[in-house]
């Protein structure tokens, strides 16, 4: 069996035109985001869990390369902004993203904002917990989710989120860039399905994967990725740690996976020295693209590409991973 049979892979090949209808539909963008740029608030408290929070995450990283104004954003794991412990303050606003709408730290925190502080959600689900708790919601396109991995759900959800910032922080550039996004995603579905280097690439033991600016936050998708699909421990840094720290515990046998352009310096010295420890290194397909702020997106063919062929590899179900039980056990809120 190879990777473009699985579920996962027709999910992917998908993914453009779902992407493309989530960004043309804008269902929602300009009500959440009235909300987002009223004069009461000071700060954006993005929150979500795994691929979600990932999602948070990136577009923290993409704000800090706006060229225009708009409140702060802070990125917060769901788990994190739930207890008790967690400082809200005066001014918050929370955007909360769950393609179910159905996690449920992150319904707890959109049902406790309630009377408290404006709650934006971005999710598939109009009818969902998050949706009928959120002020105003954003809704993203998934045409079909054969695999458990987030592939059309991921993109969309990024998209929604640099829609919304657009709009909250006057930044047309970033418009016209979100607009390229389905042409980026087509053009990185391609190249992964015809990526030479891939079927050289052995089962590793443990990887790495680091990407630079928002690619940052495609690498902590691919690492889980590998961890969820392929059942390989992966950790996904900055590019800068992955040049330091993350090449630490590297080794023979180990996989250390660039996200970032060809003749980035940081990027070319993280793999020089990850590559000297004795683990094989790669660069991955969509990483080309100029601008890291569609990285998110423009990665995720090739990060599913790669750890279907793992999974694939060690005897793995790309398109339901033996975890997936446990996880809606402890992770989906009650009925």
């Amino acid at each position: 069996m190879r990777f473009q049979e699985t579920g996962l892979w027709a999910d992917v090949r998908e993914l453009p035109d779902a992407l493309a209808a989530t960004i043309e539909a804008a269902e929602g963008v300009a009500e959440a985001a009235a909300v987002l740029r009223s004069g009461g608030v000071r700060r954006i408290v993005a929150t979500g869990n795994g691929a979600a929070y990932y999602v948070a995450h990136a577009l923290w990283l993409a704000s800090l390369e706006s060229a225009a104004g708009g409140p702060p954003i802070v990125a917060v794991p769901s788990g994190l902004a739930v207890r008790d412990a967690f400082r809200w303050h005066d001014g918050d606003v929370v955007l909360a993203v769950s393609s179910s709408g159905d996690f449920r730290d992150v319904v707890e925190i959109a049902e406790r904002a309630a009377g408290a502080r404006p709650c934006v959600a971005v999710t598939a689900q109009p009818d969902s917990a998050l949706a009928r708790a959120a002020t105003a919601t954003v809704l993203q396109q998934v045409a079909a989710q054969r695999a458990v991995t987030h592939t059309q759900a991921l993109c969309g959800a990024y998209a929604c989120a640099l829609a919304l910032w657009a709009r909250v922080a006057a930044d047309r550039g970033l418009a016209a860039l979100l607009a390229k996004a389905p042409e980026a995603a087509a053009a990185a579905v391609r190249e992964a399905e015809r990526w030479e280097a891939l079927g050289a690439v052995e089962r590793p033991h443990a990887a790495v994967a680091a990407g630079g600016g928002t690619a940052w936050a495609a690498a902590l998708e691919l690492a889980l990725m590998l961890k969820e699909i392929a059942r390989v421990p992966a950790e996904g840094v900055e590019t800068r740690e992955g040049a330091t720290s993350a090449m630490f515990g590297l080794n023979d046998g180990h996989l250390m996976v660039s996200l970032d352009p060809p003749g980035d310096p940081a990027a070319e010295e993280a793999l020089r020295l990850c590559a000297a420890t004795g683990a094989a290194t790669l660069r991955l397909p969509g990483a080309a693209e100029r601008d890291a702020r569609l990285a998110p997106i423009a990665t995720v063919p090739a990060a599913a590409a790669l750890s279907a062929t793992l999974a694939l590899a060690g005897g793995c179900d790309v398109d339901h991973p033996t975890w997936v039980d446990a996880y809606y056990a402890t992770a989906r809120s009650a009925p």
